[in-house]
């Protein structure tokens, strides 16, 4: 196989979902097939950027893309963008992986990001979606989509996401002043990922009398966001207990998750979900929202509650980080769940969608 990939959105900060996903995925799959050639796209401006990645794959070909002549991918069987990008002209077949409808749910994001979403539906040869959620949305959306859907789902780096040795996890805690037990969301600072359920709950929860703090890992908010949910945090009393921590490295992620009590994720949307497992491979319980596909990655091990209860929420998150049966029991069922999920795997099914789409 000859594939052009559109790796852009790995130029993002890191952390950031997207570009985890291409740099985890993308050499496995050469790896895989060693007899295939990859090229790896960088699209438009961004190719000034390409240096950030130098020491990515240095032996595997790059090439620009700019907007204005996108047509064959520089003799491709097969064009693939990880993002919401295809070329509006192509001599071969074009895939992507589709992560989330949020832009077509949300009225108020729709505008040109929708616009581009339904045209690449509507152009493309083949779909990768990441749940059978996102699947059968697709078919919600376009019930009469003719090309190849498969789904292939995340992986987890185990090697990098494992339970925490006491040394580590005393390293993080020096490191970031954490001299109190935490519940943590980890993740952009983003309105759908419901921030607000989190501080609420937090704010009504047993666990904050008896000294628990609450730790917010991400960062991207607009400053008008962030304002709000400080404002939130202070109307709610728990303004001493709450902190916002941004600019932590993916290698710092584990010692973060292995030293919290308790994951929280109470988005009102995910494509995904990769801390999900990434909290279960780390030995860390959790409490999520019932919302779009959480419940499916979490394969019902954690509790999972309406994007507006606070009260269960609360609840949940006591029973999480202070009932040890039931921490242990979510903690060995949860190290057992991820354990099926490996990059290595993502990257041999994604191999068997391209070789689908060209069949």
């Amino acid at each position: 196989m000859r594939i052009a990939l559109d790796v852009t959105q790995v130029l993002k900060k890191e952390g950031r979902g997207i570009a985890r996903y291409i740099q985890a995925v993308v050499p496995e799959l050469v790896d895989l097939h060693p007899s295939s050639q990859w090229n790896l796209c960088i699209r438009g401006s961004r190719w000034s950027r390409r240096g950030l990645v130098d020491d990515w794959l240095p032996s595997v070909k790059r090439s620009w893309l700019p907007f204005s002549s996108w047509m064959t991918a520089g003799g491709a069987d097969l064009f693939h963008s990880f993002g919401n990008h295809l070329p509006a002209i192509s001599s071969v077949p074009t895939t992507f992986t589709l992560h989330d409808f949020r832009v077509l749910d949300n009225s108020q994001e729709v505008g040109a990001t929708g616009a581009r979403l339904r045209r690449n539906i509507a152009r493309s040869d083949g779909i990768l979606c990441q749940t059978e959620h996102g699947k059968s949305r697709l078919f919600e959306y376009f019930p009469k989509y003719a090309g190849v859907v498969s789904v292939v789902s995340l992986g987890v780096d185990h090697e990098h996401f494992q339970p925490q040795e006491p040394e580590a996890i005393a390293a993080v805690r020096a490191k970031f002043g954490f001299t109190f037990p935490f519940l943590l969301q980890l993740g952009s600072w983003f309105p759908h990922k419901n921030l607000e359920l989190s501080l609420r709950a937090f704010s009504q929860s047993r666990s904050l009398q008896e000294g628990m703090h609450l730790v917010f890992v991400g960062g991207g908010a607009t400053e008008a966001y962030k304002k709000s949910l400080q404002e939130l945090s202070s109307a709610l009393g728990v303004t001493d207990s709450v902190h916002w921590i941004e600019n932590v490295s993916g290698k710092e992620l584990p010692g973060i998750l292995g030293a919290s009590q308790c994951l929280l994720q109470p988005s009102h949307y995910e494509g995904f979900a990769l801390p999900i497992l990434e909290a279960m491979a780390t030995g860390v319980p959790g409490v999520l929202s019932n919302s779009s596909c959480l419940p499916e990655v979490s394969a019902g091990i954690w509790p999972a509650l309406p994007v507006d209860d606070a009260d269960g929420f609360a609840l949940a998150m006591d029973a999480m980080s202070m009932d040890e049966a039931l921490r242990e029991k979510a903690v060995v069922d949860g190290l057992r769940h991820a354990a099926g999920f490996t990059w290595q795997e993502t990257a041999r099914k994604t191999g068997v969608f391209f070789q689908d789409v060209l069949a």
